[in-house]
């Protein structure tokens, strides 16, 4: 047993979220690329397990940013000051962006605006297309009535029609476990490093 710091708490679960998220991610992108021909013609694809692949990763990068950058009116927010001082990471990082994690927190109150006009057009609630699908004639229409769509050509997702990168928001939560890594490793070589705020 050993004692740490509530700050090195906090960095030590952004880690181990930061590498749940990379995972997932990874996980995503090796379900889409398989491939099962069951026949002449007959290619199983999957779908419902990419989608599983990339709510994880959605969520535990949700709980990277909210390490990070809690809401300002919470009581948290001197300590994503603090937190974010020592992984050195600039206060409009793009982790801090709350639009995709607002949509996956708050997937209720999304489906109640998405729907407000009822009946509307409505496909699936998840729905892969992949590289050789892009062409198909009525593809806006498919993305408008589908409630989360993953595009396997450019590694995307639309979440009720807005368009967000999965290789950035990767590229985004690696770039902060490197930060967080760095930082827990000056923290425990220097156990003294003072907090900027207090």
């Amino acid at each position: 047993m050993t004692e740490i710091d509530c700050d090195g708490i906090f960095l030590m679960y952004a880690l181990v979220e930061s590498g749940r998220a990379l995972r997932a991610f990874d996980e995503a992108r090796r379900l889409a690329a398989i491939r099962e021909i069951r026949a002449p013609g007959v290619e199983i694809r999957e779908n419902q397990s990419i989608f599983d692949s990339i709510r994880m990763a959605l969520h535990f990068s949700a709980n990277v940013s909210k390490v990070f950058w809690p809401a300002d009116r919470s009581p948290a927010k001197e300590r994503g000051e603090r937190l974010r001082h020592l992984a050195g990471l600039t206060d409009d990082h793009p982790m801090r962006s709350r639009k995709l994690r607002n949509h996956v927190e708050h997937m209720d109150e999304r489906l109640d605006t998405w729907t407000a006009n009822s009946p509307r057009p409505f496909l699936a609630i998840e729905q892969a297309l992949y590289a050789d699908m892009q062409s198909l004639p009525n593809m806006r229409e498919i993305v408008e009535s589908t409630v989360i769509v993953y595009m396997e050509a450019d590694q995307s997702v639309h979440l009720f029609s807005e368009h967000f990168l999965l290789d950035e928001l990767r590229a985004n939560v690696l770039d902060v476990q490197t930060r967080i890594s760095a930082g827990l490793t000056r923290s425990f070589q220097n156990p003294l490093i003072e907090s900027p705020v207090s």
